[in-house]
């Protein structure tokens, strides 16, 4: 290619970086999951429906519906799904790689946040990175209401509901964002949904991707040390100069057809045998009625459990304080987290997360608040299983959400700090290679 095409330039030899445990390839497993969401998400969209009101026969293989008069929202994805060849296939192609698709982006978050790679000079693409896992959020809950079936119109009306708590400023956010309350005003949200859904939120994911790539290559990847000290044609193992690893073409071009193709196998996998259908059991949209066990999708439940675990007795403010408040704290502090553990010097390096005692040890309390609060969030199944009630599960939930992630950062930070000192150190930057 370079000789045909004159291209004389370092793109094609470009070197990645020795990845000894897989973990550079989560980015890559995100934006390919990205690009089966587009692809699959184009197949569904052109035959989809965005309209809320009665108006559309359904004549297709569900017998229970058949002949009659349904959302045109919820008698399209009905006919998706039983009627088209191959619908239920890509829309559960669609399912999983959103699953994913956010998965991916918080375990490569992980994998930066521990290695502290994050810091001098990749802050804005930490900040990118960011960005990008919130509009991933976004679009896994617009999503979850364009079925239109009762159990996503409930799921959906809570965020809806919370948006309204919002002092002030609430119920004008939701006209203008979404044209009114959902489901009260759902033939006008649900067209502005979809528009969001398939153009607006892909297109602003796309244009950070291309910036996130584009800093990437710019600033250079972040390199694993014990990697680098296994290079023997290295002599200066500290040279920032260099970056050791393999050239994009050809074998890191191999590893990505391998790495998509894989993520495709797993998802299509998925799809094809663990298809998560539920729209003909609870039926489309019904104001009046509200199935039971309805909860948010995995990635919300945390905010869900929030407010979950927030006393009941302060009503709205109570609703403002964990659906609005509390996840913007830690949404905020999750973006600008570089500029609270800031380095003045350039980081080139991955650092072994056991040499930083502080930022591991809030990592460790934050993973913990977040799966504590999704567990707060599915409150009503905890007390079918133990055979209690959900108001005597209140306080207990409200204690581990708020004790348990400080005493675990408290544990890990003691614990590290202590390891630093056994080896005669005070810092991770006085930690060598090899201690």
């Amino acid at each position: 290619m370079d000789d045909r095409l004159d291209l004389q330039d370092g793109m094609l030899g470009k070197a990645f970086p020795e990845d000894k445990y897989g973990s550079f390839l989560l980015g890559e497993v995100a934006l390919f999951s990205f690009v089966l969401l587009s692809l699959t998400g184009t197949f569904l969209g052109l035959l989809y429906a965005p309209v809320a009101t009665k108006g559309m026969e359904y004549s297709g293989q569900v017998q229970s519906y058949t002949g009659k008069t349904l959302p045109g929202a919820f008698a399209s994805v009905l006919r998706i799904s039983y009627d088209i060849r191959l619908g239920m296939y890509f829309r559960m192609m669609h399912h999983w790689a959103a699953y994913l698709f956010i998965a991916a982006i918080a375990l490569h978050m992980f994998r930066v946040f521990f290695s502290g790679v994050y810091r001098n000079p990749r802050e804005l693409n930490w900040m990118v990175g960011s960005v990008l896992l919130l509009l991933a959020l976004g679009e896994g809950f617009l999503g979850y209401s364009l079925p239109y079936d009762n159990f996503s119109k409930t799921a959906t009306s809570i965020g809806f509901e919370i948006t309204n708590t919002i002092p002030v400023i609430g119920g004008q956010l939701v006209k203008l964002l979404f044209g009114g309350g959902f489901p009260s005003n759902a033939d006008v949200v649900l067209p502005r949904i979809f528009f969001l859904h398939v153009f607006l939120l892909p297109a602003a994911i796309a244009a950070l991707i291309a910036v996130h790539m584009g800093l990437l290559i710019r600033q250079k990847h972040t390199e694993q040390r014990s990697a680098r000290d296994e290079v023997d044609e290295i002599e200066d193992k500290d040279d920032k100069s260099i970056v050791a690893g393999v050239p994009l073409v050809p074998n890191q071009a191999a590893m990505t057809v391998i790495v998509f193709s894989f993520t495709t196998a797993v998802i299509s996998f998925m799809a094809a045998l663990f298809p998560i259908q539920r729209i003909a059991i609870t039926g489309p949209a019904d104001p009046l009625s509200t199935p039971p066990g309805v909860v948010p999708a995995w990635f919300l439940m945390w905010v869900y459990g929030i407010l979950k675990v927030v006393p009941s007795g302060l009503g709205s403010l109570g609703r403002f304080l964990g659906g609005v408040i509390i996840p913007t704290i830690v949404i905020g502090v999750l973006v600008i987290w570089p500029f609270i553990d800031r380095s003045t010097e350039q980081i080139t390096f991955a650092v072994n997360p056991l040499d930083r005692p502080a930022p591991t040890a809030v990592g460790v309390a934050a993973i913990t608040f977040i799966n504590l609060t999704s567990l707060a969030g599915m409150n009503s199944q905890i007390a079918e299983t133990f055979d209690t009630t959900i108001g005597a599960l209140g306080t207990p939930l409200l204690v581990l959400v708020v004790v348990v992630p400080i005493l675990y950062g408290i544990i890990v930070y003691f614990m590290l700090r202590r390891r630093l000192e056994r080896k005669g150190k005070t810092t991770a930057a006085q930690i060598q290679p090899g201690d």
